[in-house]
């Protein structure tokens, strides 16, 4: 009996041990998936990809220098990507988001993921919606990283792009609210009301300030009130030579610039081009029409020479304020481009994000270009956002026409 036991427990200790064995063997095996399914609740159904729907990272690499593809990162949670990637879609989200693939279901299409599984249910799904030229990279984003090649990890952008800190620009507040108040084209109590301000805000408002102009994404609604309010009331040739003084001159007093300044004491327009608030001499009045005709924001198609919205009153501000502190045309425009960002957080970023791919880092980019009326107006913007598709990290708020 006590022999029948004794064998019982070691068979029993085998048995264990070589299911411990077994297990390890297993998981060994599957640990790639294992960790790959880390942070999702979905489960993926491994898909066995044709040879002929299968390409290798160095081919890949000839594909993208050529430009000839339309590629898209389907690894979810997001963890880098391949430079050139056209859009970031989750594996299982494809359905959902038919509008952002091509239209012409012969476009040859590449998806990668962090090791090919994902990319591998990829194929399949985008055979089934009848997209006749698909590849999933072999081995994934490892793959590629092993071929000696580089990934890009966007989720460092929103740090470059807005940072926490913000933006110090190289011009100060000095009296310009107290004059703002006491001209009228700021009625305080109106402000009080509506703008939210903190104790040190109200002192630039109420007292001025010898320190920079600084925006970050807690101050940006008093930056641009302050500096649109200054913007209606500095006399400028933008004004009497650009569009609002020449053919919209009758309208004037009708655009959300202007009309939708009801901060002042009595009308807005009783402000707009009359006071002398920053002395400018008529080589600066021109260089300042000059500099805004190439400054455009994405809530509108019309450059800032022509304002017709806070934004542009603002910017227009802004450059009036720096081209009499003497600094040059590039030093202008990149600060334009810090103060359209706090104001356009979701344009700029998706901005930011397509020069990435490009090749470009955003501390590289041309702030001029930029700026320009095929990336910051309305329609160029909504264009880039619209190739770029879902940022991989935190879409921030985008900026409106309003005090």
């Amino acid at each position: 009996m006590n022999i029948n036991k004794q064998f019982l427990l070691s068979k029993l200790k085998w048995s264990a041990l070589l299911g411990l064995v077994v297990f390890a063997f297993w998981f060994g095996i599957n640990y790639e998936k294992v960790n790959q399914l880390a942070g999702t609740s979905e489960k993926i159904t491994l898909v066995k990809v044709a040879k002929n729907q299968v390409i290798n990272a160095l081919d890949l690499k000839k594909l993208l220098d050529e430009k000839d593809v339309f590629v898209i990162n389907v690894h979810t949670p997001y963890e880098g990507e391949i430079p050139k990637t056209d859009i970031f879609v989750p594996y299982d989200e494809l359905i959902a988001n038919q509008a952002k693939l091509p239209n012409n279901k012969s476009t040859q299409i590449i998806v990668y993921c962090k090791s090919g599984n994902m990319s591998g249910a990829a194929v399949k799904t985008l055979n089934d919606l009848g997209y006749k030229n698909v590849k999933h990279l072999d081995g994934g984003m490892e793959a590629w990283q092993k071929s000696n090649l580089g990934l890009l990890d966007l989720n460092s952008l929103p740090a470059k792009v807005l940072p926490e800190s913000g933006f110090e620009l190289p011009i100060v507040w000095g009296k310009m609210g107290p004059e703002l108040i006491k001209l009228g084209v700021i009625d305080l109590q109106k402000f009080e009301k509506l703008v939210q301000m903190t104790d040190d805000e109200k002192k630039i408002l109420t007292q001025g300030s010898n320190e920079k102009i600084i925006i970050n994404s807690r101050n940006s609604q008093f930056v641009v009130d302050i500096l649109w309010a200054y913007g209606l009331a500095q006399k400028s040739a933008v004004y009497d030579e650009g569009p609002m003084g020449k053919e919209y001159k009758k309208d004037a007093g009708s655009f959300a610039s202007t009309g939708g300044w009801s901060l002042a004491k009595g009308n807005a327009m009783d402000h707009y081009n009359k006071h002398n608030l920053i002395a400018l001499s008529d080589e600066q009045h021109q260089r300042i029409m000059a500099i805004t005709k190439g400054i455009y924001r994405p809530c509108c198609g019309n450059p800032t020479s022509f304002p017709d919205c806070n934004h542009g009153m603002a910017a227009l501000a802004a450059v009036e304020l720096m081209v009499k502190a003497g600094l040059t045309d590039d030093e202008i425009y990149n600060n334009v481009l810090k103060l359209n960002s706090f104001w356009f957080g979701s344009t700029y970023m998706a901005t930011a994000t397509y020069f990435a791919r490009q090749g470009t880092p955003w501390e590289s980019v041309d702030a001029k270009e930029v700026l320009s009326q095929k990336y910051s107006s309305s329609k160029g913007a909504a264009e880039i956002t619209k190739l770029v598709g879902d940022l991989p990290f935190q879409k921030p708020s985008a900026g409106g026409c309003g005090a």
